[in-house]
């Protein structure tokens, strides 16, 4: 498919990369000169960051996730006007001029996989206020192709990584976590990808339920507290979890739903032992879903990145549970942890506009490869 944008035949494209995950704590923004083929990436990041939501608007997109039409009709377009207002106060407060490009992935509220998934967030307000195109709305040309919809990030993972990384998982913690599976290079398997289950979406909500705080900074205090072996077997039982891939999931599986449903397993826990376990909980689910890949696809190492990669108690979990890895972080590839998704959706736009397809038909289980997004006009 051809994009009859001036971009298009463009070498070099100035994009900025938007994401609000399911950890739903902020904006992270990534601005980067890219230069992309099918065959290849090439990039300069110019500037990240890191915007909090506003309190107000928090506590909205909390409630949305079971909320009215008129909330998540309204939540859409402010959504928008931040996306607006955050990227454009952050382009001047950095002194980034030139931006030619915007893909944002906009607030998932809703994502049943394979089925259908609602990201908000009206791309028209980022298009009105910069002057640029935006690509938006990734997930539905997959799910329509017979795809999981998500995750989009093996897409990023295959470019940076899949030439001089082989025999690794690429582990990305946000609100759920998702693994990308780079085989040998001999082996001619394809990449792979799918989510794992939790990430910090329960240990999150949990958090602010019991301190009123917006989380637990590296996972202090469930490093304080003794996990419950017996509690973490019997959620390892869920059916997502135990589920083969290709797979995809959100909060509405593991949100407060869940934790409305296991509330009485975890009013019988110490705070601190309430925490740990959960941490467990995500952690046990990654090394229960790569188990059947350690040996068929060689695996040796697992790099970490997103919000989880800095909780203590899931990265040493991840150590005990997975000996036979090594385990570093993406920054030791040269790849930011914080800022990796939003990377990941400027590189999503740019393919875009390249008419170069952004899904991995292994990863979501789609029928074909194709195109990824929709553009609203600057």
């Amino acid at each position: 498919m051809i994009i009859n944008l001036p971009l298009s035949n463009q070498e070099k494209i100035r994009c900025a990369g938007l994401m609000t995950g399911t950890s739903m704590d902020g904006l992270d923004i990534c601005v980067a000169d890219i230069q992309m083929s099918k065959e290849k990436l090439d990039y300069q990041v110019i500037g990240t960051g890191e915007i909090p939501f506003p309190q107000e608007l928090k506590q909205r997109i909390r409630k949305s996730l079971n909320g009215s039409t008129p909330l998540l009709c309204e939540l859409n377009y402010d959504l928008g006007r931040f996306y607006g207002d955050a990227l454009s106060n952050f382009l001047d407060t950095e002194r980034i001029s030139g931006v030619e490009l915007i893909g944002t992935h906009g607030q998932t509220v809703h994502h049943v996989s394979g089925h259908s998934s609602l990201q908000i967030g009206e791309p028209s307000f980022l298009a009105e206020r910069l002057k640029v195109p935006v690509v938006s709305d990734f997930r539905a040309k997959d799910i329509a192709a017979g795809g999981t919809g998500a995750p989009l990030i093996p897409f990023l993972d295959q470019y940076l990584f899949g030439k001089q990384v082989f025999g690794a998982v690429l582990l990305n913690i946000g609100g759920v976590a998702n693994v990308t599976i780079l085989p040998p290079k001999q082996s001619g398997m394809p990449i792979l990808g799918f989510d794992t289950g939790p990430g910090m979406a329960l240990l999150d909500e949990q958090f602010q339920r019991i301190f009123a705080k917006a989380y637990d900074e590296d996972g202090s205090l469930a490093g304080e507290g003794r996990i419950n072996e017996a509690l973490l077997k019997m959620w390892l039982q869920h059916p997502f979890i135990q589920a083969a891939a290709p797979k995809s999931t959100g909060r509405d599986v593991f949100g407060l739903n869940w934790l409305d449903e296991h509330q009485n397993e975890l009013d019988s826990l110490a705070d601190v032992d309430m925490l740990a376990t959960l941490a467990a909980f995500t952690a046990d689910a990654v090394a229960l879903n790569l188990q059947p890949y350690l040996e068929s696809c060689e695996i040796q190492k697992l790099y970490l990145s997103g919000g989880g990669s800095h909780h203590s108690v899931i990265s040493n979990r991840l150590k005990e549970k997975l000996r036979s890895l090594d385990l570093a972080k993406t920054e030791s590839l040269g790849v930011d942890v914080n800022s990796k998704e939003a990377l990941g959706f400027a590189v999503l736009a740019v393919a875009f506009v390249k008419g170069i397809p952004g899904n991995i038909p292994s990863v979501s289980g789609a029928k074909k490869p194709v195109l990824l997004g929709k553009l609203t006009l600057g």
